[in-house]
């Protein structure tokens, strides 16, 4: 039976689908990471504003018991300093993770595109190939029906 002419093409946009494919699932793979980095810098971030929101606390509790002295409140001001120092670092950090997440997801969505269109090519030359098997099979019927019929008739003779 004869072959599909254009076959190496077909075979080329089977690669090119399972390369989309495996970039995908790379992009995938990259956007979780990019999200859970984001949720841990928010979470670290959460953290050190909780820590700090609490050792206020416990600073104004002490000046207003008068257990601080004035070296006291001065360390405190000096901690403060640091302590807002360290949240701004990680509301950046947290800022940057989430700004990476949001361009893994782009390149999630931009694979996923990409591999629609990858398979919408193939697609297009598998339909072409089943057309073309279907006339072959079709010829094949036919020319067996024809050699049916010059049997039959040769047995009448």
């Amino acid at each position: 039976s004869p072959k599909y002419p254009i076959q190496p093409l077909l075979e080329h946009r089977d690669r090119a689908v399972d390369d989309r494919t495996a970039e995908l699932g790379g992009a995938v793979r990259a956007r979780e990471v990019a999200e859970r980095r984001s949720l841990d810098a928010a979470a670290s971030q959460r953290a050190a504003e909780a820590s700090a929101a609490a050792t206020r606390a416990k600073e104004q509790e002490m000046l207003g018991a008068g257990v601080l002295r004035a070296g006291d409140l001065a360390r405190g001001q000096a901690w403060e300093v640091g302590a807002q120092a360290q949240i701004a670092d990680l509301a950046r950090a947290t800022a940057n993770a989430e700004a990476k997440a949001d361009d893994a997801r782009r390149g999630e969505t931009d694979a996923r595109q990409e591999l629609a269109h990858a398979m919408a090519d193939r697609d297009v030359v598998m339909k072409d190939e089943a057309r073309f098997q279907q006339k072959v099979a079709k010829k094949r019927e036919a020319a067996e029906e024809e050699q049916a019929e010059e049997a039959y008739r040769g047995d009448k003779k």
